[in-house]
């Protein structure tokens, strides 16, 4: 033991940690002022509570012409923290810190708006700058049941007529969807995941979230009129109700890599791939910039309803 104690090497970790850098993060919707979060990235072994810029500038951009400097102002976040005492237990408490820097426009977005951030800071020397394209709403077609089995299990078609060009589609669930959705369609190739030995002979299919981003891509079917097919368990005899939109590439990347991120160490990739690098589109800095269209809300029904 002496011999061993004898080997240790002290290593200072503020000499191997990184310059801090601008991190960005907003996402942009029809019909509301532009958004943004800003602060500076942290050491990932540090314990930081206040990651605030100092003299915070955000100029906005749409279509190529100066629009207005968004509003700054410190944003606070409730932090939990737990003590515990022979009388109580464990208690948890809650109390304010300031995280980052809020910075909200006036300037209401439009459909179409080709939008361009540029964040700069006295504590940095250069210019963070992101862009985004707000989409255009999606045509949807039609959302209908197309099967019930008997074991519970309804089957639905969601048909969109998709124009030329590269489009991103998310599904929000709202109604109905207890349990998410499955689906063996294509277009959600890129949000499978291969887990178990029976995925790589084709059997993965996947898991739609009740809450969050379910995306596809146009790939597909570009140009054309496609039914995206998906199922779900049916609980009770009622309604399925769901948001269509359409997405940025900005978003779709940053979700098809933090998906990607979230399975690097389990299942059969994990034993074969690298760690992830989570998407960005903020040059001089880190963080996502996306926006989405407005949405379109379709309801399907069980055969025998209204």
């Amino acid at each position: 033991m002496a011999g061993l104690t004898a080997c240790e090497k002290v290593i200072l970790f503020d000499d191997i940690a990184p310059e801090p850098m601008l991190v960005v993060n907003g996402m942009q919707h029809v019909g509301q002022p532009a958004r943004l979060n800003v602060e500076k990235s942290s050491f990932y072994i540090n314990a930081e509570a206040d990651l605030r810029v100092k003299d915070v500038h955000v100029n906005l951009y749409v279509n190529g012409a100066f629009k207005e400097s968004l509003h700054v102002r410190d944003s606070m976040i409730m932090e939990t923290y737990w003590t515990w005492s022979v009388e109580e237990g464990e208690v948890a408490h809650e109390r304010p810190r300031y995280a980052f820097n809020y910075c909200e426009g006036e300037y209401i977005l439009c459909e179409g708006d080709v939008l361009r951030f540029e964040v700069s800071s006295s504590e940095f020397d250069e210019v963070a700058v992101a862009e985004t394209t707000i989409p255009y709403p999606p045509n949807v077609v039609s959302f209908d049941t197309i099967q019930v089995v008997d074991i519970g299990i309804v089957y639905f078609a969601l048909t969109l007529d998709d124009p030329i060009g590269e489009d991103y589609y998310n599904l929000n669930l709202k109604d109905g969807f207890d349990v998410g959705f499955e689906s063996s369609d294509p277009v959600f190739a890129d949000f499978m995941n291969i887990i178990h030995i029976d995925d790589l002979f084709g059997g993965s299919e996947y898991q739609g979230r009740r809450w969050g981003y379910n995306m596809f891509n146009d790939s597909y079917f570009d140009g054309m009129r496609y039914s995206v097919s998906l199922h779900t368990h049916a609980y009770y005899d009622h309604s399925y109700v769901m948001e269509v939109s359409k997405v940025d590439y900005n978003l779709y990347q940053f979700q098809k890599s933090y998906s990607n991120y979230e399975y690097t160490d389990d299942g059969l990739l994990g034993l074969v791939t690298e760690p992830t690098q989570v998407y960005s589109n903020v040059q001089n800095g880190l963080g996502v910039v996306c926006s989405q269209s407005s949405p379109i809300t379709v309801t399907a029904t069980l055969p025998g309803e209204d």
